[in-house]
């Protein structure tokens, strides 16, 4: 059995390659990569799952079908777009708990260079808003004292990438790919059904990623996600800070 399943949701991603060669170079113990190419063929890579729809079906729904094709024992999804810490993996794994989501330091990338863009601040907090949509929080993200915190927990992050026993993502029913529409409220929906389980949201500042802002390439339903998300709030008492 693979340690981690590393899951890739893809559409029309031009460093695809890059992000998975990432994978394959970074991590230090044994894993597996499983990419979804929703709506649009690509080039395959030795080593790499693939599942191909013609038509796309939506990055929930493109998570949940290489969740389904997974056998380790930890996922990692993973944007299409994202440099890797050496040793990410053992890491993570050298942290984690049964009922942990874990988030790496996120950084920012120049893509077109691929390099960090050191220009830009990283980003260990964010929180939900009373909208339900996760901001940065400024405030703690320049707070010397929480640097030096090196496993915190978070309100809110970044669905760019996350970590969890594939197991806890089962028995949670991640991700709601009926209720919500194309990406929506990804981290929020996690965030909910881990704190309401009596989970953790943990930024683990031990290592990193860095994640590339491209634009969308999923056009999503905002409304039906966002109304279906309050639903979710108070079904599990959940309130914004």
């Amino acid at each position: 059995m693979e340690s981690v399943s590393v899951i890739i949701p893809a559409r029309k991603e031009r460093f695809l390659d890059n992000t998975i060669r990432e994978v394959f170079e970074k991590f230090k113990g044994s894993f597996e990569v499983i990419v979804t190419l929703d709506g649009a063929d690509a080039n395959r890579l030795d080593k790499v799952k693939y599942i191909y729809n013609r038509k796309s079906k939506g990055m929930r729904t493109a998570i949940n079908q290489a969740v389904a094709l997974a056998r380790g024992k930890y996922l990692m999804k993973l944007d299409a777009h994202c440099m890797l810490d050496d040793g990410i993996d053992e890491k993570l794994i050298a942290q984690h708990h049964p009922d942990w989501v874990q988030i790496p330091r996120r950084k920012r990338l120049d893509a077109k260079n691929w390099k960090i863009d050191t220009t830009k601040a990283d980003i260990d907090y964010m929180y939900n808003n009373s909208d339900l949509m996760g901001i940065r929080n400024r405030g703690k993200n320049l707070d010397l004292d929480l640097k030096k915190k090196l496993i915190d927990d978070t309100e809110s992050f970044q669905g760019s990438c996350y970590f969890i026993e594939r197991a806890y993502f089962n028995e949670l029913g991640l991700l709601d790919d009926v209720n919500f529409s194309g990406s929506g409220h990804e981290s929020q929906e996690i965030t909910i059904k881990v704190l309401a389980d009596g989970g953790r949201v943990i930024r683990n500042k031990k290592t990193w990623y860095a994640h590339a802002r491209l634009g969308r390439f999923y056009v999503s339903d905002r409304d039906k996600s966002r109304k279906y998300i309050h639903v979710l709030a108070k079904k599990y008492g959940y309130k914004s800070s």
